[in-house]
């Protein structure tokens, strides 16, 4: 029974009509996390509680509501240390805010419960405010919509939207993450692993949720939110004319074009894409070290994947199936060259000279994801879904 009225709680807070909402969140410090550069790293973070098995992830779950929701949020501690859900920039009273010094944490195996009216829509946030670095760091935080009454508008009144994505910039120490029993002091803090919504390099470049979709006639709401302890630069083509709407869940009292915008840690941005034109060119996603505004990463989010490198065949050379399970037959007119594929950052990743008119590429090697192939000084885009 109780597992029906978890089910039935969830299902509730996704409609999209105001009305009392129920959710459980809890907190785990056993969980791992897999970076682009091949390693693992421990996690402690949220997760949509039930009872038996589940687990933490990083991000956090993305907690969706309705401007006028009436929301419990009940938070179950599974793990050995305090921790908090701190309601970051949502109109809450002091008590239900989640600091512990002016609300209150939740030990060991405890639970506890945060009322509060989802009043104005816009993008917030939500993290542990127990050893804040620390727990941070370590991947305690999601994101908090709310959605405006008005179905489809960035709020009541407000312009329209087709279709949104929400992107949570984050980072690490990875060492830290590595071994978070002995962290060193703070004051010599420094990441070097840089995410969003929990992906880096090829992770997030070939996660297809991640995929914008954005041409002409499209209207799109990017939520943008960061997290992260350093300075965050978007870099959006020109022909998306990017323009921001909101900021920190307020409506601004006036828009702006923002090809480029800067979001400082703990900011949210409620941005709209209105294409003037089709373009495959990705957005740029920099990372800057605060104390020196150093760059330290870029990470690219994929606009557009079905323009670009063409993926049927000419004249010359034939491919297929694509996408393809890791096997792919390849035919040419033109044998023996040499066959290359490169990842979307151009490493080199299989290499072949075709002998005779056609080869059999086994890719069962590589990783889901989008490929370039190059034959004869032409480039062609291949997919592999395993």
């Amino acid at each position: 029974m109780r597992v029906l009225f978890f089910i039935l709680i969830l299902s509730l807070s996704f409609k999209g009509s105001s009305q009392h909402v129920d959710v459980w969140l809890g907190a785990k410090m056993d969980g791992v996390h897999y970076l682009d550069n091949g390693n693992n790293v421990q996690i402690w973070g949220y997760g949509y509680y039930s009872p038996g098995l589940w687990v933490a992830s990083l991000p956090g779950p993305t907690l969706e509501f309705t401007q006028g929701d009436s929301v419990n949020l009940f938070f179950i501690n599974s793990s050995p240390e305090h921790h908090t859900i701190h309601l970051h920039g949502l109109d809450v009273s002091t008590d239900e805010d989640g600091v512990p010094t002016t609300s209150f944490s939740v030990g060991p195996g405890d639970t506890a419960e945060y009322n509060f009216v989802a009043a104005n829509p816009g993008g917030y946030l939500y993290h542990c405010h127990v050893l804040t670095t620390l727990h941070l760091t370590m991947g305690m935080y999601g994101m908090i919509v709310i959605k405006a009454t008005e179905t489809n508008k960035m709020y009541n009144g407000g312009p329209s939207y087709t279709s949104t994505y929400t992107f949570l910039n984050s980072d690490m120490d990875e060492s830290i993450n590595t071994n978070p029993l002995s962290p060193g002091p703070f004051n010599e803090f420094k990441t070097d692993y840089f995410m969003v919504n929990g992906l880096s390099g090829n992770q997030l470049y070939n996660s297809v949720p991640n995929h914008v979709s954005a041409y002409s006639g499209d209207s799109v709401l990017l939520r943008i939110g960061n997290i992260a302890y350093t300075k965050v630069e978007y870099i959006f083509p020109e022909e998306l004319n990017a323009k921001a709407y909101m900021s920190d869940g307020r409506v601004l009292p006036m828009s702006f074009d923002c090809d480029t915008l800067v979001i400082y840690p703990g900011e949210r941005y409620s941005i709209l894409l209105v294409p003037t034109a089709d373009t495959d060119e990705d957005i740029k996603v920099n990372s800057y070290e605060m104390r020196n505004d150093q760059l330290e990463s870029t990470n690219l989010i994929r606009l557009n994947p079905n323009l670009g490198i063409p993926t049927k065949s000419n004249q010359i050379v034939s491919y297929y199936p694509n996408p393809s399970n890791g096997l792919m037959y390849f035919i040419s007119e033109n044998p023996n060259e040499k066959l290359e594929i490169f990842d979307l950052k151009g490493a080199m990743v299989y290499q072949e000279y075709v002998n005779g008119n056609s080869i059999i590429l086994d890719l069962t090697a590589l990783q889901n994801g989008t490929y370039v192939l190059r034959y004869l000084d032409e480039s062609y885009k291949i997919i592999l879904q395993k």
